[in-house]
């Protein structure tokens, strides 16, 4: 358990500035999804509202056939694992890191937009709903998308580096590591899939009345 400390935290101070990068990426995208809404024609803005207030209305008449957890699961695993894919394969690649930030910048865009859209269009009630159906698998998702980035990032530096100084390193301990981090990785992004298939349902369904 000690080494396991220490280890832990030698990689913390090694990696504190990209980690500080990537998440300052991850909240851009979040600001910059939100602060789009302002920048949307009304009319666009108005089949979204008209869409979202149809499922709401689906979900309030106790038809829950849009929250099949198989389908659920399927297309959480579909968009999650193709992330953790694309990433995985960016940091291999020596000019990788800035395409992984604007990849993660698009995951934030796209979370921002989506509590931003629901929280503008029905203010408190929408802050309750995002609570229930954005935030139980994102507690996984999130510190998972946020590692992967930073993980990814730093072996595609590591790779960069060696190009710089034209260096014909020996990298397979790092890639065994960098891989394995990616399968942990992985398993988590399986355990949020399963939190969303499974249990944020459940809170959606607990918050729906009161919309």
């Amino acid at each position: 358990m000690k080494n396991f400390k220490r280890a832990l935290l030698k990689y913390i101070r090694e990696n504190l500035g990209i980690y500080t990068i990537v998440t300052a990426f991850f909240m851009a995208g979040i600001i910059a999804g939100s602060v789009l809404l302002r920048l949307m024609d009304e009319n666009e803005l108005a089949e979204m509202y008209t869409a979202v207030s149809y499922y709401i209305d689906v979900l309030k008449n106790d038809s829950f056939e849009v929250l099949k957890p198989l389908q659920l699961l399927r297309v959480s695993y579909q968009k999650n694992i193709f992330f953790l894919m694309i990433i995985w394969l960016l940091g291999l690649l020596w000019i990788g890191s800035p395409f992984i930030l604007v990849v993660l910048l698009l995951k934030g865009f796209a979370l921002g937009f989506t509590v931003g859209f629901l929280v503008n269009n029905f203010a408190l009630k929408g802050l309750f709903f995002c609570f229930a159906a954005v935030l139980p698998h994102n507690i996984l998702l999130i510190p998972a998308y946020i590692v992967a980035a930073v993980t990814a990032a730093s072996f595609s530096i590591l790779k960069f580096k060696d190009r710089i100084a034209k260096k014909h390193a020996d990298r397979n301990h790092f890639f065994q590591q960098y891989s394995l981090m990616m399968f942990l990785i992985f398993l988590l992004i399986l355990a949020g899939g399963l939190v969303e298939a499974y249990i944020t349902p459940v809170f959606m369904r607990l918050m729906i009345s009161i919309l």
